[in-house]
């Protein structure tokens, strides 16, 4: 089979393409498959670059740069991810994951607010924004990502009801391995071309392989929970170093991940208040108390972006990379940003209130000494009275 070079300069038309081919090579067929380009792809190539055909086959296209920097980062992100899912199998407790299954009302709450109203606003968005593909595609997967293990320790500091933040967790990651591939199958169809395929198959194998370390991780709660205790602990440093990596890893692998649109930042920004915004919003109509509230709201808000990131490295064609990478870490930054806002601001109200509560308390506690001084004082006084009375 013949093979020889071309060079790009996205001006040539197919006819003067075929000439030149047929000049090459005399005498020999000049059929060959030359896949449709999308408008997305067809910008980032840089004129003058000398390709690679076959005859009678298709156009290789470039690979992103990054060689042994974005094998790395591979390597990053699937520890990160095993990591994290292996510490959300750590902090499962069986007992109460037992008592909200028999009544699954929150649950059901959660599960609508996650893969409801999250891929529907995703889906807005890039319309509302014109997103290219590519990026249009990586915005849908983390909008249809399940709940993020984060979540659990947001709503630890913010009072929730940190059992059903786990069970909703769990039973979400569960649930996405059929509704992650669905949503996908129902908001994408505007965004996929013939480079930007949503591959279903291989989401749903990275989704049933998230059983294997959650299970590890009850297994060790089970045998050790002691053990487990300490592999939260060092896990979490662990995990936050790792995340921090993978970021630089990904600055350097894709060194064109940072200059996207204005639209993709901003998205990016929005994206997690209206989570957090419409889960709290949805638990209140159905009038669940104040600490199922601020659950639901986390709950909503927090995506997992590792399993975002695994999908989006192990499934889409390399040459997309440095596009669909970018908004997950920025989904990431400003989820936790704005998490950790509201995680404060709820600490200083706190404060504020307990502060009110121990300065009446200590009011309320001196006015009660006082009246049993005064009672002490008139008791010893009609005592006198009575023992002068009686001289």
């Amino acid at each position: 089979m013949y093979r020889g070079t071309f060079k790009d300069s996205r001006t040539m038309e197919m006819e003067d393409f075929e000439k030149t081919v047929a000049d090459e090579a005399p005498g020999r067929p000049t059929a060959f498959s030359l896949p449709p380009l999308s408008t997305e792809l067809s910008r980032a190539w840089a004129p003058n670059t000398t390709w690679n055909f076959t005859l009678n086959d298709t156009v290789s296209l470039p690979e992103e740069d990054g060689g042994i920097t974005s094998t790395v980062m591979d390597v990053v992100v699937t520890i990160t991810v095993c990591l994290i899912l292996v510490a959300m199998g750590c902090t499962l407790d069986l007992q109460a994951m037992l008592k909200y299954i028999k009544r699954p009302y929150g649950i059901a709450v959660g599960v609508m607010s996650q893969f409801v109203i999250m891929p529907l606003v995703a889906f807005l968005l890039c319309l509302a924004f014109q997103l290219e593909p590519a990026r249009a595609l990586s915005v849908l997967v983390v909008g249809t990502c399940p709940g993020g293990h984060m979540s659990n320790l947001l709503v630890y500091w913010l009072d929730g009801d940190i059992n059903l933040s786990i069970c909703m967790t769990t039973v979400s990651t569960a649930l996405a391995m059929g509704l992650m591939p669905l949503c996908l199958w129902i908001y994408s169809k505007p965004f996929t071309t013939a480079t930007t395929v949503v591959p279903y198959g291989k989401i749903v194998i990275a989704l049933v392989t998230i059983i294997i370390p959650v299970s590890v991780g009850i297994f060790l709660k089970y045998k050790s929970p002691k053990g487990a205790r300490l592999f939260l602990k060092i896990g979490g440093i662990f995990g936050i170093v790792i995340i921090l990596a993978s970021a630089v890893l990904g600055g350097i692998a894709y060194k064109d991940m940072w200059t996207g649109p204005p639209a993709i930042f901003l998205i990016a920004f929005v994206f997690p208040t209206i989570g957090y915004s419409f889960g709290y919003v949805i638990a209140w109509l159905f009038r669940m108390e104040d600490t199922l509230r601020k659950t639901v709201c986390i709950e909503t808000g927090t995506q997992n972006i590792g399993i975002a990131l695994s999908i989006l490295k192990l499934t889409f064609a390399p040459e997309l990379a440095s596009k669909i990478i970018l908004f997950p870490m920025l989904y990431a930054t400003f989820q936790g940003t704005e998490a950790m806002i509201l995680v404060v601001s709820y600490q200083i109200w706190k404060r504020k209130c307990k502060a009110v509560e121990e300065k009446e308390e200590k009011e309320t506690a001196d006015e009660a000494k006082q009246e049993t001084l005064l009672d002490d004082a008139m008791t010893k006084d009609e005592d006198v009275y009575e023992f002068v009375t009686a001289l």
